[in-house]
């Protein structure tokens, strides 16, 4: 037995203070926008995405129950 690592080790690249990171944030509609806006929109987004799933759910829930109805 050996105890090499079958992976070959991995190193970071150093960041550069002058390289501008990608932001996962998304920008206001206006510049001066205030950020309660900002979060407003975010959770009508939220709760617009939670009905889609909650409406796919249910679809997802009746057609396993009308499978079973129409299986029999």
């Amino acid at each position: 037995m050996h105890n090499e690592s079958p992976l070959a080790p991995c190193r970071a690249e150093p960041c550069s203070a002058d390289v501008e990171q990608p932001s996962m944030a998304r920008p206001y509609n206006s510049p001066g926008a205030a950020p309660e806006s900002g979060i407003e929109q975010q959770r009508q987004r939220a709760k617009r995405t939670a009905m889609w799933v909650g409406a796919i759910a249910v679809l997802v829930y009746l057609g396993f129950i009308l499978s079973g109805v129409i299986g029999r």
